[in-house]
């Protein structure tokens, strides 16, 4: 007989003796209480650990990781202030919300506490934004200009074609049909003509939003400002 069936038999020999001395009604309801309680045991310690998993990841890990990286961009002369005073602002506002939110859905009003979070919250969100506007505009400073001109003359480049697309669209259109003819592709005058229809219908639509409707706006405008 090997060990492990000696120890079965001994784990029989003491229920049988248990049930004898105790009798099974009291066996059984201790064997339960004792899975019951074994159970909440278990489920304590786990949601202990999962506490001290997201608490030590929230509350110390990300903060550590997020000053490191204030660090690094402070180092590399990066807009550091910026994001510090956005680290400082985040739990503020995450509290503001959560506040909000339990008294929306009926679980607790906290607003009494969390409204002063929402106010450092108020402060400390355009104090970002200016900080980090300012560092932007202190490093690229000379590559702004350059970048205004080259996306100004794209807008007036495009809204350009869009102004004289009623006329030169399907012109356009006419120059691929003869080229398609000569090439041997064309594929019928049906075709041609409704393709022709269709570019002047869209091209008219789009000239009327990029300049009918801003020189309404214009009109408009002046008829208030000057009268």
């Amino acid at each position: 007989m090997s060990s492990r069936d000696a120890d079965i038999i001994k784990i029989l020999l003491g229920a049988i003796l248990l049930v004898l001395l105790f009798g099974r009604d009291a066996v059984l309801s201790s064997l339960q209480g004792g899975f019951w309680a074994v159970l909440a045991i278990g489920a304590v310690l786990v949601a202990g650990w999962l506490a001290w998993v997201f608490g030590k990841a929230f509350f110390y890990d990300v903060p550590a990781e997020y000053i490191s990286d204030i660090r690094k961009e402070k180092a590399q002369g990066g807009p550091w202030l910026a994001g510090a005073v956005l680290g400082i602002g985040l739990p503020f506002g995450m509290a503001w919300i959560v506040g909000r939110m339990l008294h929306k859905w009926g679980w607790a009003d906290i607003r009494e506490y969390t409204e002063v979070a929402g106010q450092v919250w108020y402060v400390l969100m355009p104090t970002f934004l200016v900080l980090h506007t300012w560092s932007g505009l202190r490093k690229h400073h000379r590559a702004i200009p350059g970048a205004v001109a080259a996306g100004l003359k794209t807008l007036f480049q495009r809204w350009g074609y869009v102004a004289v697309s009623p006329v030169l669209a399907p012109i356009g259109r006419i120059q691929e049909f003869k080229a398609q003819r000569a090439a041997g592709t064309f594929r019928g005058y049906a075709y041609a003509v409704f393709d022709v229809v269709v570019t002047i219908i869209v091209s008219f639509a789009l000239w009327i939003f990029a300049v009918i409707v801003p020189l309404i706006f214009a009109a408009i405008t002046y008829h208030e400002v000057f009268g």
